[in-house]
């Protein structure tokens, strides 16, 4: 074998090596890439693009507004199990969630949400009333119109939340409204 073949296979080897290093050294550091593959959160974030999350191990303390990666749970039966999705917090454990107020803004203990990251002018075509179960999380995409979130799921045992055992993490959102 001649030096130059030697050298592009060995520095092939190193990428294949360093690319796979870079994924065990997010995990090590609690932190995993995620593909986006569909536009329930634009614009805030777009289809194809790749994010970082915050791995939560089973101890996410929610927050309104975060932007999560998460699992659906079984009982969402049109999702694919095992299958990662994202969305935004919208009603954390113990809050009732509302759509919609007189503006049209979804509420939140009857105070309106302020969402300048949404894509639609309005916060929801479809309406909803709840309070979030302890340890539970309600969803939703900022892609309104287009995404498959808890209220798609709101006559479901849950009413369409989260367990937070089945939040993956916490997505690093640059720039993040909200």
């Amino acid at each position: 074998m001649n030096l130059r073949r030697l050298s592009v296979l060995l520095l092939t080897a190193l990428t294949v090596v360093s690319a796979s290093g870079c994924g065990v050294a997010y995990r090590l550091t609690g932190r995993e890439e995620f593909d986006v593959p569909g536009i329930s959160m634009e614009p805030t974030i777009k289809t194809g693009d790749r994010v970082v999350a915050s791995l939560s191990d089973g101890d996410y303390t929610p927050h309104e507004g975060d932007v999560v990666v998460y699992k659906a749970p079984p009982s969402w039966a049109v999702a694919t199990p095992g299958k990662t999705y994202i969305a935004r917090v919208i009603g954390t454990p113990g809050v009732d969630v509302r759509c919609c107020d007189d503006a049209g803004h979804i509420a939140l203990d009857g105070r309106p949400l302020d969402e300048p990251y949404i894509a639609s002018a309005k916060a929801s075509a479809v309406e909803f009333d709840l309070t979030v179960p302890p340890g539970h999380v309600w969803i939703m995409g900022d892609n309104r119109d287009f995404a498959m979130d808890s209220r798609a799921h709101s006559t479901d045992a849950d009413k369409g939340t989260i367990p937070l055992s089945y939040v993956v993490g916490v997505v690093d959102v640059p720039d993040q409204a909200g």
